[in-house]
């Protein structure tokens, strides 16, 4: 199993206490650093363009909240079916940008007069750069030679900073009813998919 970003390894370190042979890529050194000398994961200090890693081959590969940040995910998607054996399976993790959330917290923000998106932001961190609904992430999968076995909506848990007053109350209340309606309704806030490389 590989693990793309996989921060401080703490699921490839569950998925080797299962008996899985794992390693990451991780980009920020202190994380790739933690997760070697904290869990005992091999993990490639690198940029997932630039990742070494993905020469070798796997059963499984993870991209957990990752395509959302690379300017290219088709790219990376062809370096992972590459990686894949045949019949491997990769789990994506994005937010969903046709949401409920996404709609409804958009228009809230031009109501207040804010010139804001909740979704996509190129220019603050985390540094969402891409953005996927649910029929882009399947043809995206599709173009990669992908084909979808399980793809879910999820409500998320979005926690908004603490304080603000009645108004901030009033606002993390809302979010939450949004969140719970969105699941419902089938605009979840986050997707998740696992795939076969075909």
């Amino acid at each position: 199993m590989l693990e793309l970003g996989c921060g401080r390894g703490e699921l490839l370190r569950g998925a080797a206490n299962r008996g899985w042979k794992v390693r990451g890529v991780e980009m920020t050194e202190a994380f790739a650093r933690i997760a070697r000398e904290t869990h005992g994961i091999e993990v490639e200090w690198a940029s997932i363009q630039s990742a070494e890693s993905l020469g070798e081959t796997y059963d499984v590969v993870v991209l957990a909240a990752i395509l959302e940040h690379l300017y290219d995910p088709a790219e990376t998607l062809d370096r992972v079916r590459r990686a894949l054996c045949s019949g491997g399976l990769v789990f994506i993790d994005v937010p969903n940008e046709c949401s409920l959330m996404t709609r409804v917290g958009n228009a809230y923000l031009r109501l207040r007069g804010k010139d804001w998106a909740i979704n996509l932001s190129p220019t603050f961190s985390p540094f969402h750069v891409v953005g996927f609904c649910p029929m882009s992430l399947r043809r995206l999968l599709g173009r990669a030679g992908f084909r979808p076995i399980v793809f879910e909506l999820h409500r998320w848990n979005i926690p908004l900073p603490p304080g603000g007053g009645l108004r901030g109350t009033l606002e993390r209340a809302g979010l939450s009813v949004v969140l719970s309606l969105g699941k419902i309704i089938g605009m979840g806030a986050g997707m998740t998919c696992w795939a076969v490389r075909l």
